[in-house]
């Protein structure tokens, strides 16, 4: 279950940097479990704030495992949506999207709206203006 976290409410458990086949870098809580008759590895990334659900890798998957503080993984966690695995990104709870637009947007896209940056720019093409004998 996708829980909120901070760097002091972080459960408790074993953290690890974990990188896997694919280019694929987690930093999260991690426990081996056993599914489908073979041992894997379940981690759950942080993200953000939150916790994720658990992914599970087969230990082949693994290119490294680096077992650290959970403030180790607080700090090398997923902060924005494109350093997570595209497989991760796509399934994310909506509760974990950040606030869209920010504000710098909203407020440019309102100056755009009402064109109060093209205030400047006059209704005549620049072409209008050269002169030539059409030669």
């Amino acid at each position: 279950m996708v829980q909120p976290v901070t760097e002091i409410s972080l459960p408790d458990g074993d953290y690890a940097i974990v990188e896997a086949l694919g280019h694929r870098t987690y930093a999260g809580r991690v426990a081996e479990v056993e599914r489908f008759g073979a041992k894997m590895l379940q981690i759950e990334p942080l993200y953000r704030d939150w916790l994720l659900d658990p992914l599970f890798l087969s230990g082949a998957a693994l290119y490294q495992f680096t077992p650290c503080t959970a403030e180790a993984a607080w700090s090398r966690r997923a902060k924005v949506e494109y350093d997570l695995p595209a497989s991760i990104a796509a399934g994310l709870p909506e509760q974990t999207a950040p606030d869209w637009p920010p504000a710098f947007l909203v407020e440019r896209a309102a100056v755009i709206l009402t064109g109060a940056d093209m205030d400047h720019m006059g209704t005549s093409w620049a072409g209008d203006e050269i002169a030539g004998d059409g030669a």
